[in-house]
């Protein structure tokens, strides 16, 4: 039986792992061995955050099993397969019981999202969730798990999401059809092929870009030139769900997901056995390259060295890791610095741009009355200061890759490695979060009010020039005092409103600025936070590659001081042990090789 081939394969190659030590290589093929005995054939889908992701699981099952929207991000992996009534889970893993402790939680299946939050809130340790929905696309064993956005600051979400590839048959990469592939997602392809081969690339949105044909040639291309074999299916999940909803055959077709479909039925659920046979084969094959060159390498140190050849190279693993020490404080001290003058850079830079729009707002009320034109501001003020966000945090960016760049300048060539894959910091929409300014109170002028005032200043003009004109005989209401009524009455009202129209201008500069000083303050919080994020992405990164360098380091001096220790008989003894083993290797090759041959069989 095949699938019995398989597991003996497995199993012999995890002993191989756990004889070698190799830890790592063990527990992906205990991955594998629990892919290979489960029916289901797993499907991920994987991809950045808003990408769409979860609303493509949704339009392949005709269901909102995934929460979707700008405002959602995926956390945990959620699995959705076939059940006969609708049910969900919620999945928690229980250290203190062991590592294969997990503990089932049922759920209402329409509050899914709002109980894996409160979970989550909580501190309990959900690994996934599991929906289980009546569906037809599902019955034959297909299940999909949508995935956390990958390639974000912390790398955690990105952990998670590699930790489940390896379990997968295959994968459906998502990067919306509105741009190309960046170097993160392919970098994140290369990197999950390596552990799961069969990957279709899926280019959603395509309803809402009209160049969608050119980002998919320009893709094909950077799969071609990456190595990368995947068929690409460009989809539209709005079309798909509208189609559903009213049933329109042509509209479905014009969604992109009838290819789709099709292949998810032939390519992933009718070829469950080719699959896996790949799977396997892959995973297997890559592990026992790794082992067999650590036995080459070990091979090649059992040479007899003379007293000096062993001082030499002890006194150069030595100098390597003074030198390490050495590169690690200088990076560290770079990157701190960076840090530092990204701060202040930034925040000054915002304040910066924010003075700028507060000087255009006191050249528009030294000429505008706020009571006419505040509407109409209000959008002009929210549309500078979203600009200004934008560019500050387009400026951060640059910064975030010059300072990768700097501090891997740092860094000694052997141990450079990659630039960080870290995400593109998004500018944030801060202006929800502060209360709009408000027309400052009282700024009607009323009729009534109009009135009265125009009414004092006509009553000084009347009882003035009516008295002087008694002199010449006349009454006190006459002509000359009633002109002289109107024109300081008028007068008086036009001074009036003059006074009120410039505390309104007053007023309304100053709840401006108030309104400036509160986005000020929320967008140096994000960036502050998005910059700390850089640091812990760059920190993470760059202290990967140094404990990595120094582990090495330590493991040849280890090896150096055994092997001057060593005897000759006890090396030739080595010697023999690791050439049959890598004897047991090529054999243990070849049955791999007969995978892809359909040719296996049972031990």
């Amino acid at each position: 039986m095949i699938e019995t081939a398989l597991v003996e394969l497995i199993d012999r190659a995890t002993a191989e792992c756990a004889e070698q030590q190799r830890a790592d290589l063990h527990g992906r093929l205990r991955q594998i061995r629990a892919r290979v005995l489960d029916p289901t054939q797993l499907v991920l889908v994987v991809g950045e955050s808003k990408q769409g992701k979860s609303a493509l699981v949704n339009a392949i099952v005709n269901a909102p099993v995934c929460a979707s929207g700008d405002d959602v991000t995926t956390v945990v992996p959620t699995l959705v397969r076939h059940s006969d009534e609708p049910t969900a889970l919620l999945i928690e893993h229980e250290p203190r019981q062991g590592p294969a402790a997990l503990e089932r939680m049922p759920v209402p299946i329409e509050q899914v999202r709002e109980q894996l939050e409160r979970a989550l809130a909580l501190g309990r340790p959900v690994t996934r969730g599991e929906i289980g929905i009546p569906r037809a696309v599902l019955q034959n064993g297909l299940a999909l798990m949508d995935t956390p956005g990958v390639g974000s600051v912390s790398s955690s979400l990105t952990a998670t999401t590699l930790a489940v590839v390896a379990e997968a048959d295959a994968l459906l990469m998502v990067s919306d059809a509105t741009q190309e592939l960046t170097t993160n997602e392919l970098t994140f392809l290369k990197q999950a092929t390596a552990l799961c081969p069969n990957v279709a690339l899926v280019l959603p949105k395509i309803d809402r870009t009209p160049h969608w044909r050119r980002v998919l040639e320009v893709n094909r291309k950077h799969l071609d030139n990456a190595g990368i074999a995947a068929k690409i299916f460009p989809v539209s999940a709005n079309i798909r769900m509208r189609a559903m909803q009213t049933k329109n055959t042509n509209l479905n077709a014009e969604s992109g997901f009838p290819p789709l479909l099709e292949f998810l039925k032939t390519e992933m659920a009718g070829r469950h056995e080719q699959l896996t046979r790949r799977l396997v084969a892959h995973n297997v094959s890559e592990a026992l390259t790794q082992i067999n060159d650590a036995l080459r390498a070990e091979l090649a140190a059992q040479n007899p060295r003379t007293a000096a050849e062993t001082l030499v190279e002890l006194e150069t693993a030595q100098r390597r890791a003074e030198d390490l020490k050495r590169v690690a404080s200088r990076w560290q001290k770079a990157l701190n610095e960076g840090i530092s003058e990204m701060f202040t850079d930034i925040e000054f830079d915002f304040r910066e741009r924010s003075w700028a729009v507060l000087h255009e707002v006191s050249e528009i009320f030294e000429a505008a009355d706020p009571l006419e034109v505040w509407d109409e501001f209000r959008d002009w003020l929210a549309a500078q200061l979203t600009a200004a966000i934008t560019e500050t945090f387009e400026w951060l960016e640059q910064r975030k890759e010059r300072l990768a760049e700097q501090v891997a300048d740092e860094m000694l060539a052997q141990h450079a490695g990659a630039l960080p894959n870290l995400d593109r910091v998004r500018p944030p929409d801060p202006l929800d979060e502060v209360p709009e300014p408000k027309l400052p109170p009282n700024s009607e002028y009323k009729r009534f009010d109009q009135f009265l005032t125009g009414l004092r200043g006509s009553y000084g003009g009347v009882l003035m020039f009516g008295l002087i004109t008694t002199l010449a005989n006349l009454p006190l209401i006459n002509v000359v005092s009633i002109s002289a009524g109107v024109l300081l009455g008028t007068k008086s009202l036009k001074e009036d409103k003059d006074l009120r129209l410039r505390r309104r201008q007053s007023e309304a500069k100053t709840a401006v600025q108030r309104y400036v000083e509160q986005v000020i303050f929320q967008v140096n919080k994000e960036a502050k936070d998005a910059i700390r994020g850089v640091h812990r992405g760059l920190h993470s990164h760059y202290m990967g590659i140094t404990e990595d360098a120094q582990m090495e380091i330590s493991r040849a001096i280890q090896e150096i001081k055994r092997s001057a220790e060593r005897s000759a008989v006890d090396r030739d003894q080595r010697a023999k042990e690791i050439r049959q083993k890598l004897e047991d290797l090529t054999v243990l090759r070849r049955r791999v090789n007969m995978l892809t041959q359909n040719r296996i069989t049972a031990a």
